[in-house]
């Protein structure tokens, strides 16, 4: 959901002028056929249900944008570019590919409808995005991505595993680790409820936190690139950082590595599995059980 909130709060830190822009000349201006600002917010204020949908379709069609130039460059740059530096051995799978970007596809529409009600509160003055430095400071500019970042690795982490448990795996989170050796394109292949829960943490924490807007933006943005990154097999090696050879384990052994950032909550609870040390490829049918699966 993080290229979904991406695309949210560029209209957030627009002042909610590209939902206006879209309900008046889009809306009105091309489907309706009317004057821009006839039945819309400019004469009468922007009704719920027309909000929900602008907001629903914006917030969908710029995901996309997103997903396919960012999972579009990091493949180019990892898998053709640079293919011998990085995956030497990597031979295209162009149908695993299009499943990925089909998934991926209809993942973000459903997500993108079930942030909506958020987003749209977010838009009424609800929440806690701010757009003046001064009420909070710079020193709480600087450190609140780093509270966004722990507080949602600490959710995700929790809900991430709890995807993994015998009783719910199969309904929701199989979807996504039917793909074994991933490409950027995986990044958003989801179950939509899936996707939805691991992402919640990003708006939740608006909710309970002061967070500025263009900082939530660029932090979101930060956190969709890194979601393909983990996804492209390669891994920058940073310390205490669950990279991408740290997510590679987790999708070949199904019950280590959950962490989004770092691997602290792996760590602690024993669930760490260490990418430079020797791991034994597992089936998921041997990890939970056919009954499960």
């Amino acid at each position: 959901m993080d290229l979904i909130g991406v695309v949210a709060r560029v209209n957030t830190v627009s002042f909610d002028a590209c939902v206006q822009f879209a309900s008046d000349h889009v809306v009105d201006g091309l489907l309706m056929q009317q004057p821009p600002g006839i039945g819309s917010a400019a004469s009468a204020g922007m009704g719920l249900v027309r909000r929900a949908i602008i907001t629903w379709l914006f917030t969908y069609l710029g995901s996309i944008l997103l997903y396919f130039a960012f999972a579009g460059l990091d493949y180019y740059v990892v898998f053709v570019r640079y293919k011998e530096r990085f995956v030497p051995h990597y031979q295209p799978n162009l149908k695993e590919m299009r499943r990925e970007m089909w998934l991926s596809s209809w993942s973000l529409l459903v997500m993108a409808a079930l942030t909506t009600p958020a987003e749209v509160a977010f838009q009424l003055g609800y929440g806690k995005i701010y757009h003046d430095v001064s009420e909070y400071g710079w020193l709480y500019l600087l450190v609140s991505p780093i509270l966004f970042l722990v507080f949602s690795d600490t959710l995700i982490y929790f809900i991430h595993r709890g995807l993994h448990h015998p009783a719910v795996y199969k309904y929701c989170h199989k979807w996504h680790h039917s793909f074994i050796h991933t490409t950027p394109f995986a990044a958003f292949a989801f179950h939509p409820i899936d996707g939805f829960l691991q992402g919640i943490a990003y708006q939740v924490f608006v909710f309970c936190f002061p967070f500025h807007a263009t900082m939530h933006l660029v932090s979101l943005a930060a956190v969709g690139l890194w979601t393909v990154n983990i996804h492209d097999r390669t891994t920058l090696n940073i310390p205490l950082v669950n990279g991408a050879a740290h997510h590679n384990i987790h999708h070949t052994t199904f019950k280590s590595n959950y962490g989004q950032y770092f691997i602290v909550w792996d760590w602690i609870f024993g669930t760490f599995k260490d990418p430079n040390g020797a791991h034994k490829e597992e089936k998921e049918e041997d990890v939970y059980g056919k009954k499960n699966l």
